[in-house]
């Protein structure tokens, strides 16, 4: 994922969207996680992540559209709409996302990820994800560590994660994953995704707990369109 998110009253929430097929080289692995990891698109490719998710009382709907522009910087800009008690408000978040060392096979890479939301929870962050490879890239463990400061509230807290992904087959993987800020609780998160045209169009869905307070149950259902249009 590409930010810190979970389902709450005060919603900052992810996404549904649509794209064309064109032939393209396998994602990077990303949605259903919220934990983020150490790869990006390939210089040229472009990347459409999306998802509706809902629970504690709140539902969104994010595009998250992303491409890699210079080789080695991966630049996304992304829009939402959320839901809750009948009232509506629009966030958008423009993201930059670098590799500092690249995953290798039974090795380790590690990333920084910035970027700003306006709009609803108005924030800047700041992650960097270490992400350790194992049978290859078959089995991947991901540790996020950043902080979030938000406009309205004009205080910074610690956001954290942990996830470990495993490859089924050659199309299929789930996930494991547990998330949070200082202050506001987090969650845990089971994960699935499947890939219906390898290297183009990737199904996923995830189902959760939010940690804390009444222990609401968060979901999400998403699709995931890769592709080469800068090339």
């Amino acid at each position: 994922m590409i930010w810190y998110q979970t389902l709450q009253r005060a919603p900052r929430l992810p996404a549904l969207a649509l794209g064309l097929l064109l032939a393209a080289p396998d994602a990077p692995a990303g949605r259903p996680l919220a934990v983020d990891d150490a790869s990006i698109a390939a210089p040229g490719n472009c990347q459409l992540e999306s998802w509706h998710e809902g629970g504690a009382g709140a539902s969104a709907s994010w595009a998250m559209p992303a491409c890699n522009v210079t080789g080695n910087w991966e630049v996304a800009l992304g829009a939402a709409s959320f839901a809750e008690a009948g009232s509506r408000r629009t966030a958008s978040i423009l993201q930059g996302k670098t590799i500092l060392r690249p995953l290798a096979d039974d090795g380790w890479g590690l990333g920084l990820v910035l970027a700003r939301q306006q709009g609803a929870q108005a924030s800047s962050s700041i992650n960097l994800p270490l992400s350790l490879a194992w049978q290859g890239q078959d089995t991947l463990l991901h540790a996020n560590l950043g902080a979030t400061r938000s406009r309205h509230a004009g205080r910074t807290d610690a956001t954290w994660g942990l996830a470990l992904e495993q490859q089924l087959d050659s199309a299929t993987a789930w996930s494991v994953e547990r998330y949070g800020q200082h202050g506001a609780g987090g969650a845990t998160q089971l994960g699935l995704r499947h890939s219906v045209l390898p290297g183009r169009l990737q199904l996923d869905a995830s189902w959760g707990r939010r940690l804390g307070g009444a222990r609401e149950c968060i979901w999400s259902l998403g699709l995931v369109w890769s592709g080469a249009p800068l090339q």
